[in-house]
């Protein structure tokens, strides 16, 4: 066995806080939840909402440097045809 002692056995404990600094606690930990509340309040309202969206889209068909990504533009547009092509084809057939 060892003569050592743990140094969470010398150390004094810590007091205990007082009613006025847990109050303080409280209230600086409502306000920041008031904070992030209004913050998520804000980043869910619809204009945010299709702000983000609009920026997605633009993000999708540019690159890094604002130039436009042809190969991704003809993707979506042969996309389209091919379903404006396929819904025509099964009017004709009704």
């Amino acid at each position: 066995m060892s003569d050592a002692t743990p140094a969470a056995s010398s150390a004094a404990p810590a007091p205990a806080p007082s009613i006025v600094d847990l109050q303080a606690e409280v209230v600086a930990a409502r306000e920041e939840l008031v904070a992030s509340l209004s913050e998520l309040k804000s980043q869910t309202q619809p204009k945010a909402l299709a702000e983000r969206g609009g920026r997605t889209v633009t993000g999708f068909f540019t690159d890094e440097f604002g130039g436009i990504r042809p190969e991704r533009v003809a993707m979506v547009g042969a996309v389209v045809l091919g379903l404006v092509a396929l819904r025509l084809l099964t009017r004709r057939r009704r």
